[in-house]
């Protein structure tokens, strides 16, 4: 099969999209070797100076902009100058004129929730809604996605195919010394943004009112540095200057594979999410969970995680007192490995797209 990847994130851009596509791209080359794969990126000359595309794949480059726009021209136009079987583009789906057109379709959360995105996201976004129906097959992370895929759009075959565990971060070595004077289970982890569906701020004051935080152990809260607390309430300000909110910003690989290792709880709290990858990392680590009691988080970690109403704050804030005097660790590694695998997921898309355009394997 001649699969052409939509690949506007490829050398830049953020992470998490970044890295859905590269573990994709790289898990079909391994699993499917014989298959061309053609990545359509932003910059050719970029994305070859990193040396670190899969052997043998095509890359071609495309001015366009924006990703949206990138997918539904760019990724096209490739689409039928290298006649492809299946195109993969990411949220916005391609219209093509022979193969199969396939959009990985991340979330409609702003459909669902639009009281947590700004209006010129929402209005962005929005594009993803109007041109789903140009795809074949949408791909998803989740079956709680899946679902709410299909009430808030008109995609006309959705399948939930799963994300993987982060190869990068499953193989890096972690952070010898530790990170800045840490010690094991001597704090409590979180990660996140000061934004609505987040929840961030929830989190702090139920840690703070629990009586769970203190120098000697404080909460950890990644991918927030401490000037954008500082833009937030006296309480959280004088906490941080008192060293029981440690905000550490955007962490290596290392850095992060050793909090999550060393944590004597790890807490997550969104109020909404496609997929919620964190809280999944922190387990397969064997940190004890307490997280969201929403039905995608108990779709892809069972049994392995506490679960409270990220809304009650008194609820949160009994829930972290107990699992800090008690923390359960379930050791589940292995099936969490297997509940999450790249190569699974590129099987059950490529399953998908035989099975509608009925060529042989």
């Amino acid at each position: 099969m001649r699969i052409v990847f939509d690949a506007f994130w490829w050398a830049q851009g953020p992470h998490s999209l970044r890295h859905v596509l590269r573990e994709i791209v790289f898990a079909w080359h391994d699993r499917f070797p014989d298959d061309q794969l053609v990545l359509v990126t932003r910059t050719k000359h970029d994305v070859l100076g990193l040396g670190d595309i899969p052997e043998g794949a095509t890359v071609v480059d495309s001015a366009v902009w924006p990703q949206g726009l990138f997918a539904t021209t760019a990724v096209r136009d490739a689409a039928t100058d290298f006649r492809a079987d299946a195109v993969i583009t990411h949220n916005f789906a391609a219209k093509i004129e022979r193969g199969v057109s396939c959009v990985y379709l991340h979330d409609v959360l702003f459909e669902s929730n639009p009281e947590w995105f700004t209006p010129i996201e929402r209005a962005y976004f929005s594009f993803m809604k109007r041109c789903v129906g140009f795809a074949d097959i949408v791909f998803t992370s989740s079956r709680s996605e899946a679902a709410r895929i299909e009430s808030w759009t008109k995609a006309k075959n959705v399948r939930a195919v799963g994300l993987g565990l982060s190869t990068e971060l499953i193989y890096c070595d972690p952070s010898v010394a530790g990170y800045h004077g840490l010690t094991p289970q001597s704090y409590i982890l979180t990660v996140g943004r000061f934004n609505p569906r987040k929840n961030l701020a929830t989190t702090i004051h139920s840690a703070l009112d629990a009586g769970a935080l203190s120098v000697e152990r404080p909460l950890v809260v990644v991918g927030t540095d401490r000037a954008d607390a500082s833009q937030h309430d006296r309480r959280i300000q004088e906490a941080t200057a008192a060293g029981l909110i440690i905000f550490t910003g955007i962490v290596s690989d290392s850095d992060l594979k050793w909090l999550y290792a060393n944590a004597s709880l790890f807490v997550f709290l969104s109020l909404g999410e496609g997929f919620g990858m964190p809280p999944v990392e922190a387990a397969y680590f064997d940190a004890p969970v307490l997280t969201s009691d929403l039905p995608v988080f108990h779709e892809n970690l069972g049994d392995v995680a506490e679960y409270v109403s990220p809304t009650d704050a008194a609820a949160v804030s009994t829930a972290i007192r107990t699992l800090v005097e008690h923390p359960i660790r379930r050791h589940k590694a292995n099936e969490l490995a297997i509940r999450h695998d790249w190569i699974a997921t590129v099987a059950a898309m490529r399953r998908s797209i035989l099975a509608h355009a009925r060529v042989p394997a």
